[in-house]
C-alpha cells in the first residue's frame, strides 16, 4: 500500500512522455497525486489506528489476566496416612494459588452406585469435621487445615474388604478476593490404600512421643508426684572390704589346688 503513490506518479510520468496519449497540465497532475496520496494516508492512518486499538485492548486484557492470576486461589483436597499409624488417614487442605480463598464448601458424589451405605457412613465420617460440613469462611496462600477423619481397621471391621470398594468425589468451590467463583475437584479412590502396609511406623513421630514421655516423667518426678519407684543401687566401703576378701579367698583357694595337682 506504500508504493501505490509511488507507481500511480511513476505510471503518470510514463504516459505524459508518450506520444498521442493522455494531455495533463502541471496542476492537474498535481492535484491528482495530492488527492490519490491524501487518500492512501488516510486509508493508512485507519489502519493504523485499528491496529493500535487491538494492540491496546490485547495489553489491558493481558494485565487484566496477570491481575487476577496473581490473587487466583487453587484449592487441593487429598488424604495422607497419619504420622501415628499408617491405617489413620488425615484430610489434607491447602491453598496452592497466589490468592487468599474464601467460602469454600465441600460436596461429596459417590462414584459407586452399587455400594450407597459404605458410601453414606464415609461421609458421615468426613462431615464430622466441621470445616467440611459448613465449610471454611477463609484460607490464605499455602495455608493447610488437617484433620483425622477415619481408621481403616476399623471401617474394615464394619464392612471387610468393601470399604476398599468406595469411590467418590469431592466438588470443591470457592471464591477468590472480588468474588470470582472457582472450581475444582479430588477423586478418593479406597482401593489405593488395599495392600498397602508400613514396618516400624513413623521414627520421627516415635521419637518425639519418647521425648514427651520422659519429659513427663522427669516433670513428676521433680515435683514429687511420680507414681513409680527410682531403684538405687548403693556401694559402701564395707562393700568393697568384703568384694576384696572374697577375691583373696579365691586367689589362696586356687593356690592350694595347683599345689594338690603338683603332688
Amino acid at each position: 500500500m506504500l508504493l501505490l503513490p509511488v507507481v500511480f506518479i511513476v505510471g503518470l510520468i510514463i504516459g505524459i512522455n508518450i506520444d498521442g496519449t493522455i494531455t495533463l497540465s502541471q496542476d492537474n497532475l498535481s492535484s491528482w497525486v495530492t488527492a490519490f496520496a491524501t487518500v492512501i494516508i488516510a486509508i493508512l492512518t485507519i489502519v493504523l489506528a485499528k491496529e493500535t486499538w487491538a494492540l491496546r485492548n490485547i495489553q489491558l486484557n493481558q494485565i487484566e489476566t496477570i491481575r487476577k492470576d496473581s490473587i487466583k486461589p487453587n484449592i487441593d483436597f487429598y488424604l495422607k496416612s497419619s504420622p501415628a499409624a499408617y491405617s489413620f488417614i488425615d484430610i489434607h487442605i491447602i491453598n496452592n494459588g497466589t490468592g487468599s480463598a474464601q467460602n469454600i464448601t465441600f460436596n461429596f458424589i459417590n462414584n459407586n452406585a452399587e455400594e450407597p451405605e459404605v458410601f453414606e457412613h464415609v461421609k458421615t465420617l468426613f462431615e464430622k469435621l466441621n470445616i467440611l460440613k459448613y465449610g471454611i469462611s477463609s484460607l490464605g496462600v499455602k495455608e493447610k487445615r488437617i484433620g483425622f477423619v477415619l481408621n481403616f481397621i476399623e471401617l474394615n471391621q464394619t464392612h471387610k474388604d468393601v470399604i476398599f470398594n468406595t469411590n467418590f468425589t469431592v466438588h470443591i468451590n470457592y471464591e477468590d478476593i472480588e468474588g470470582q467463583k472457582y472450581k475444582s475437584k479430588s477423586t478418593m479412590n479406597f482401593s489405593e490404600f488395599l495392600g498397602i502396609s508400613e514396618l516400624g511406623g513413623n521414627p520421627l513421630y516415635k521419637i518425639s512421643n519418647s521425648i514427651e514421655k520422659l519429659q513427663n516423667d522427669f516433670n513428676s518426678f521433680s515435683k514429687g508426684r511420680s507414681s513409680s519407684k527410682i531403684k538405687v543401687d548403693t556401694y559402701t566401703s564395707k562393700d568393697r572390704k568384703k568384694a576384696e576378701e572374697e577375691v583373696l579367698q579365691r586367689i589362696e583357694d586356687q593356690k592350694k589346688s595347683n599345689e594338690m595337682a603338683n603332688k
